[in-house]
């Protein structure tokens, strides 16, 4: 992930400083960091190399059976504790955090973790990301802060990722059209007797010819009765004429993801019934865009999306949210569900993903990413989304 491509709005935050250098990358969202952790009251947040240290420094470190730690006080330099064989690459992806306690395999990363702490000793609130501490990293954590209460950062990351800057949504556009020509190229290979899993293997393949980051997850490739299962895996089963097919994948580019949902029907023609339960849930799709602009709740976007799936023919096939955020995770804030009544933000991007699924007989889910503007919200997903017959 390189500094002109991602986060690019940081140029715009540093104009003004006269004839001073310009800070960092690093730097100016350390800063950010620190007035979201003083906001809410903590002393500091612990890092681990996962999403958020990505979007700190630009660069992407990965989370081995080696203790990495970036401390972040409020009030003070930040801290890090780094295994010697990462060194060069953190320096050059944090030239503003001067201190670091580097450890090597022989000696443990023990007395480097007690040093780096040291920073904290009187500390009471320490916050940290829920789902990127490892039990190995809260040990540590535990044990150089007895004192402290360590509790959850979601919610001061949360505020400072949300908002995706025009740099940040281009990467994402980027993922979407690299994904979308994956799609079209392997739908051609679609034909009552292939298999799922070669379907998904030929998806996967495509997504890394074109450029993509890798695959965001397993692809979701059923067909059938089988296309009820949300996230269903797919296996041997040969696709027959006349069925739903349901394909959900996503693809990054430069860290940042996309996430897509389509559903066909293989050959032969749809009966009333899919062609009544596709229209449902398409007509969701429509509305949730729509409905999502600045001012309004996830609650309000959420309702105006499965208002005409809340009839008696349909409700009880509804069985998920309307969407979830999208970027350098493939499932982070914000949640786009009932009774969610946070306010929609512009540069808020997420995705809108109505589904119904009737068990043993098929499901339809059709799935884009979206981008909250100042007048409404733009598509960062362009596939087709009226019902295609394959293979015919």
């Amino acid at each position: 992930m390189s500094d002109d491509t991602v986060g690019g709005d940081l140029a715009a935050e540093a104009e003004g400083a006269g004839e001073q250098a310009p800070a960092s990358r690093d730097a100016l969202r350390l800063d950010q960091l620190r007035q979201a952790a003083s906001a809410a009251g903590v002393d500091a947040v612990v890092l681990t190399p996962a999403a958020t240290m990505t979007w700190l420094l630009g660069h992407e470190f990965e989370a081995h059976e080696r203790l990495f730690l970036l401390i972040v006080p409020t009030s003070g330099a930040a801290v890090a504790v780094v295994p010697a064989l990462e060194e060069a690459n953190f320096r050059g992806a944090a030239p503003s955090v001067e201190s670091l306690h580097l450890w090597d395999d022989a000696d443990g990363p023990e007395k480097a973790a007690a040093d780096a702490f040291k920073c904290l000793a009187k500390a009471s609130r320490v916050a940290v990301e829920p789902l990127s501490l490892r039990y190995m990293e809260f040990g540590h954590v535990q044990r150089e802060l007895p004192k402290a209460r360590i509790e959850s950062a979601e919610s001061v990351v949360a505020a400072l990722r949300l908002k995706k800057s025009d740099e940040e949504a281009a990467l994402m556009k980027r993922a979407s059209k690299i994904a979308e020509a994956a799609l079209e190229f392997t739908l051609r290979d679609v034909k009552p007797g292939r298999k799922e899993v070669e379907i998904a293997s030929k998806l996967s393949s495509e997504l890394l010819r074109r450029g993509g980051g890798g695959i965001s997850f397993g692809p979701i490739v059923l067909s059938g009765p089988k296309s009820a299962l949300p996230h269903g895996v797919p296996d041997d089963r040969e696709m027959q004429e006349g069925e739903f097919l349901l394909i959900d994948f996503g693809t990054s580019f430069d860290g940042y993801h996309c996430d897509i949902t389509r559903t066909f029907v293989v050959s032969g023609s749809p009966t009333d019934r899919m062609r009544e339960v596709y229209e449902a849930v398409l007509q969701a799709n429509i509305r949730g865009v729509a409905a999502s602009r600045p001012g309004v709740t996830y609650d309000y976007v959420h309702k105006n999306c499965q208002a005409n799936l809340h009839g008696p023919r349909f409700k009880e096939f509804m069985t998920h949210r309307t969407g979830h955020g999208l970027g350098l995770e493939i499932h982070e804030p914000p949640s786009v569900m009932a009774g969610n009544d946070d306010v929609v933000e512009e540069g808020a991007v997420f995705t809108i993903e109505p589904g119904l699924y009737l068990n043993g007989w098929g499901g339809v889910r059709i799935e884009d990413n979206i981008r909250v503007t100042e007048q409404g919200c733009e598509l960062l997903t362009s596939s087709p989304r009226e019902l295609r017959i394959l293979g015919a």
